[in-house]
């Protein structure tokens, strides 16, 4: 057993961006807000901050170079807090970030989010390469992982002197946790603890809401979902689609497809931050997450449980970052990506089927209680901060 963490610890936490409405700096909020000690925040933006950090230092620079070239920087900053322990927030590429020359001499917790690799070509026909290049399934960093060799990364491991990886990616549970002495530690994340429940409404079943909150991104599937919005009219006309988006660069383009929409009437898009996610998910009846890739985002799709932990059924695809918390038939249902008449079915037989609702209402409260929480990951983290200070 890993000695406690002392209440002095000085964390300093490092990624590329901040934002709490984002996968990483949520899960930097939730460490800090959890996990005893002086939380740091070192990055090259930050949209947004919170009580729980001690400090933000802002070091500027390209968030895609972040932080290869920003050493200096870097640097200095860590000299200024002298953490106890660096925790790196990344994707596969923060195994190259913790032999940098700034980082190396600190001792290190790697969060790895995800192990992304370029989609098949058959996936590719989905969507365009302006739309692709535009989110994180075609960007360079994605291009760096497919050709990462899983032994060249365990050495990378040990040469930056990492005390202990986190990761809710299976992927990277199997690459990085044989043949390595560096502990590998699945990280559940994302579900929040709230007693809100998604109901359908006795007195209006024919009124039903149908939510996504995400990026407004095409890769995560809304021109499927408003492709398949019609079918969904034609068997439950009082349907409601709401939209809970992310400003992203196809958010004008994404706009104009609405309006010009035959079911624009029924469709409600929402661009300002939402200052209750969880209650709006609890007052919706479906969730829709139609993501067409395997790493739209990071495993597992953080809106998609935050749904699911206040009980509202949900609708996703065969992808890697809804399948890590998603099982077909349990806590919703599951479709291949880019089929709008798949999506339409599984909606319609939600939103019509009582027995099945219920059902898979209350699954997805018992997954997000088993596999996520974010009590849980602090636990694990705390536990990797202990074994690495040690």
């Amino acid at each position: 057993m890993s000695p406690p963490v002392p209440a002095t610890l000085r964390v300093a936490h490092v990624l590329a961006e901040f934002s709490t409405r984002e996968a990483m700096g949520r899960t930097v909020l939730e460490t800090a807000s959890r996990v005893p000690g002086q939380h740091f925040l070192i990055t090259a933006r930050a949209h947004d901050g919170h009580p729980a950090l001690a400090g933000v230092l802002e070091i500027g620079g390209s968030v895609g170079t972040f932080p290869v070239r920003r050493q200096a920087a870097l640097a200095a900053a860590l000299e200024q807090i002298r953490p106890d322990v660096v925790h790196v927030h990344a994707g596969a590429l923060g195994l190259g970030w913790a032999a940098l020359p700034a980082l190396r001499p600190w001792r290190k917790v790697l969060t790895v989010y995800a192990w992304p690799t370029i989609p098949p070509f058959a996936q590719m026909r989905g969507s365009t390469l302006a739309e692709m290049r535009t989110s994180n399934v075609l960007q360079p960093r994605v291009l760096a992982t497919s050709v990462l060799h899983p032994a060249a990364a365990r050495r990378l491991l040990r040469f930056g002197r990492v005390g202990a990886v986190l990761s809710p990616d299976p992927r990277v549970l199997r690459l990085l946790g044989a043949s390595t002495k560096v502990p590998v530690h699945r990280l559940a994340s994302g579900a929040p603890a709230d007693d809100r429940r998604a109901r359908l409404d006795p007195e209006h079943p024919d009124r039903p809401v149908i939510l996504f909150a995400g990026r407004a991104e095409t890769v995560r599937g809304l021109d499927t979902l408003l492709d398949a919005f019609p079918a969904v009219l034609a068997r439950v006309p009082g349907a409601r689609l709401r939209l809970l988006l992310l400003p992203r660069p196809e958010l004008p383009a994404i706009l104009s497809r609405i309006r010009g929409a035959d079911v624009a009437s029924a469709v409600e898009v929402v661009t300002d931050p939402v200052p209750d996610l969880l209650g709006a998910m609890a007052s919706a009846q479906v969730g829709a997450w139609p993501f067409k890739f395997d790493y739209t985002t990071s495993p597992p799709a953080m809106a998609l449980v935050e749904a699911m932990s206040v009980g509202l059924p949900v609708v996703g695809t065969d992808v890697a970052c809804v399948r890590s918390v998603l099982d077909p038939d349990r806590g919703g249902l599951v479709v291949p990506p880019g089929r709008p008449d798949a999506l339409a079915a599984a909606l319609n037989r939600l939103l019509t089927d009582r027995e099945l609702w219920e059902r898979s209402a209350r699954t997805a409260v018992t997954i997000t209680r088993e596999r996520c929480g974010w009590d849980n990951a602090a636990r694990t983290t705390e536990r990797s901060y202990a074994s690495s200070v040690a």
